[in-house]
């Protein structure tokens, strides 16, 4: 027994590393008001119910629904990366939430609170089970120096062993139960593009969860091995990669670009509203869709157009087919810099030159002797409107250069770089580093928007929401309308990574960034 001291003293060690950990959360996000979407391709640990599966990557917790093949989460612990210590995983009967073994204690999450718990037991973790004969008895981790039992509420206790431990399975298990589990290690590379992957942990399914077993990988997410199957079901949830580079609204979803990285291949894929569905395309096994990096996306139909540093790229993701547009078929250069869609039409501008599409020929050449980088552009009828270094300019047919309106050649005011461009309604908006321009449609007139500061950074993209304009910097997204100053700033800490894009629908704004995609309800950043 231990005396009543020490066990207190114990007791309060726990809540102080509990307590440390919340201090270091900026805020209790929710997933409806904030998710970041990444790369979960690498699994840690997984548990499953009788009803809910539960995955655990280095950086959150995933909960699939067998029964209705749906994903909840993911959730995110405070205080950063602390899963990825995580060696194994049990769902616990009594309440639904999820106990996580680490080497010197445990974690344990709720997801109808969202709660975390976490603790430390001394002498380190050997072993750790649930008990099915005291499911209210908590987590049984054995220790060099006894068993304790990691209570709900995040304390450990001394305790004798469970009387019918319920333990961790692990890959060898699963094979045990299944041999046809070993010889699929061919069929998972393929699956993972022929990068190494291994097995990295498993769960005996039951009750609607299945029969079978869950197994969790380090490069193609979680597969299902149904009972004596020899062939595993992917089930997908998150991107190929994290370095996500373009987004663009879909039907119910969003479509992404996601950059090459070591570990990954370039790929569109499909992220449904609800984060329900996903699809990747990748292109070909061997090769892969060709680029490294991609800077906008748009659709015309049921394809999708790809500004990328190696041409502009046609995907049609119904037949995972595509077709590159590079300098051979009508581009004045291969480095697109921005694409543009309007009433069926596309033009592209590259950072040598302007061209648009023709679905006969391919793409032709605007303005053959403006060789400069065309920032952005944006269509209205025959006219091509092109964001460069010196400011806002037109491509007209039949014009040999870039033609600049009077009402912007003659303010000085109004010289700036132009980096993006969107429509409000028939209002022509221009981005520039630091302001916004816009174009009465009426008179032609220009007007300047006020100085919108450094709190995102370098400003790079604006899109039109129902009442406001959603803007983009290195550093962070912000709503504003025409006339008034950044409001409702979502900034460094509140976003994963530096903000590469954005998108919007009826109910999110979608934010590319170089660490995963993060959808945000609206009502954070303004409507």
């Amino acid at each position: 027994m231990v005396r009543p001291a020490p066990r207190r003293a114990l007791a309060a060690a726990i809540l102080v590393v509990i307590s440390s950990g919340a201090r270091a959360q900026t805020r209790d996000w929710t997933p409806s008001e904030r998710a970041v979407i990444g790369d979960f391709s690498h699994v840690v640990a997984v548990a499953a119910g009788r009803e809910r599966v539960f995955v655990v990557a280095p950086d959150a917790v995933l909960e699939y629904d067998p029964h209705g093949r749906r994903w909840a989460g993911p959730w995110q612990p405070p205080g950063g990366e602390r899963l990825a210590r995580v060696g194994g995983a049990l769902a616990d009967p009594l309440d639904g939430s999820l106990w996580l073994v680490q080497a010197g204690g445990w974690i344990r999450f709720d997801p109808m609170t969202r709660q975390w718990e976490e603790g430390t037991v001394p002498g380190g973790v050997i072993d750790a089970a649930l008990d099915e004969f005291d499911p209210a008895g908590g987590l049984f981790l054995r220790t060099r120096n006894g068993w304790y039992s990691a209570q709900r509420g995040g304390i450990a206790l001394p305790a004798a062993a469970p009387q019918r431990p319920v333990r961790l399975a692990t890959v060898d298990d699963a094979i045990r139960s299944n041999p046809a589990i070993q010889a699929t290690g061919a069929t998972v590379n393929v699956m993972g593009r022929f990068r190494s992957v291994r097995f990295t942990s498993a769960a005996p399914a039951s009750g609607f969860a299945g029969q079978g077993w869950y197994i969790g990988t380090s490069g193609v997410g979680l597969l299902y091995y149904p009972e004596g199957a020899g062939q595993p079901e992917p089930l997908l949830f998150g991107l190929p990669s994290g370095r996500v580079a373009a987004v663009f609204t879909g039907n119910d979803g969003v479509w992404v670009a996601t950059a090459r990285t070591p570990t990954a291949d370039p790929s569109v894929s499909f992220v449904g509203t609800e984060l329900e569905r996903f699809t990747w395309v990748q292109g070909p096994r061997a090769s892969g869709l060709p680029f490294l990096e991609a800077r906008r996306m748009v659709g015309r139909g049921s394809d999708l157009w790809l500004a990328t540093d190696n041409g502009a790229l046609l995907v049609t993701p119904r037949d995972e087919d595509f077709r590159r547009f590079d300098e051979s078929r009508g581009l004045p250069d291969g480095r697109v810099l921005d694409l543009a869609q309007r009433a069926g039409r596309i033009a592209a501008g590259t950072a040598h030159g302007v061209a648009v599409f023709d679905d006969s020929t391919g793409f032709v050449q605007r303005a053959p002797r403006f060789r400069g980088a065309a920032l952005a552009v944006e269509l209205s009828g025959d006219t091509v409107w092109v964001g460069t270094e010196l400011g806002l300019f037109a491509a007209l047919p039949g014009e040999e250069d870039l033609l600049q309106p009077d009402a912007l050649a003659g303010a000085l005011s109004l010289q700036a770089p132009v980096v993006d461009l969107a429509w409000r309604g028939d209002t022509l908006v221009a981005l520039t580093r630091d302001r916004l321009l816009w174009r009465d449609p009426g008179n032609g007139a220009f007007t300047a928007g006020p100085l919108l500061g450094s709190r995102l950074g370098r400003l790079h993209t604006v899109v039109n929401g129902r009442g406001v304009l959603y803007l983009a910097g290195e550093r962070g997204v912000a709503s504003a309308t025409l006339a008034t100053p950044l409001r409702r700033a979502l900034t460094q800490g509140d976003l994963p990574g530096r903000v590469t894009d954005l998108a919007v629908d009826e109910h999110y704004l979608w934010v590319a960034t170089d660490n995963g995609l993060v959808r945000l309800s609206l009502d954070l950043v303004g409507r």
